[in-house]
């Protein structure tokens, strides 16, 4: 998997790992599951009422090479979109750890942006829970901003169970703050 190949620093634990909520991808298939059968619709409607066609004197069967070809390029490039969807659902992650939060975004097929938020940094984790929906099937926004600059800020919609992730990032920040630090790579200046 995607986050195999992420490197953890020595003793560091994997809290969580989170995707967006399955209502997410369920909701954006669909669109490109009805996208998918519209050619199929129309040529039903074509087929049921075929008084609409004689006014201009064509038959569905004079051109059925090109009514092919469009459907089967409609299709593709339908399917296609149901691909990026599930790429994009199944590659975007959130790896909580006990020292940081590692977000891995896919943006398209070949352009994704990982970022490093260490507890340390993390000033205020906030969720968004807004609609009938969401509230019902518990999914929401999840907001954390950071010691930095602007930039670091970062926002993800559509995560599950927010409130539970805001309390496990909450804990593991906690529990960073209070433990002490025990990193060979840093140097105390006295």
């Amino acid at each position: 998997m995607l986050f195999e190949k992420i490197q953890l620093e020595p003793d560091e634990k994997i809290l969580k790992i989170v995707r967006k909520h399955w209502f997410i991808i369920v909701a954006e298939l669909f669109g490109t599951f009805v996208m998918l059968l519209l050619p199929f619709f129309i040529l039903f409607g074509l087929a049921l009422f075929p008084h609409a066609l004689q006014s201009v004197e064509l038959t569905l069967s004079d051109y059925s090479t090109v009514i092919t070809y469009s459907i089967a390029g409609w299709s593709i490039l339908s399917l296609m979109g149901g691909f990026m969807i599930w790429t994009h659902y199944y590659l975007d992650l959130w790896i909580i750890t006990d020292r940081r939060i590692i977000l891995i975004d896919q943006i398209s097929f070949f352009n994704r942006n990982v970022s490093i938020f260490r507890l340390e940094r993390l000033q205020d984790i906030e969720f968004t829970i807004s609609g009938i929906i969401p509230t019902l099937l518990n999914f929401g926004t999840v907001r954390a901003q950071t010691a930095s600059a602007f930039e670091s800020n970062f926002k993800t919609n559509g995560l599950p169970d927010p409130r539970g992730l805001q309390g496990i990032v909450q804990k593991a920040m906690d529990d960073r703050l209070t433990r002490p630090q025990s990193d060979p790579n840093r140097s105390d200046m006295t």
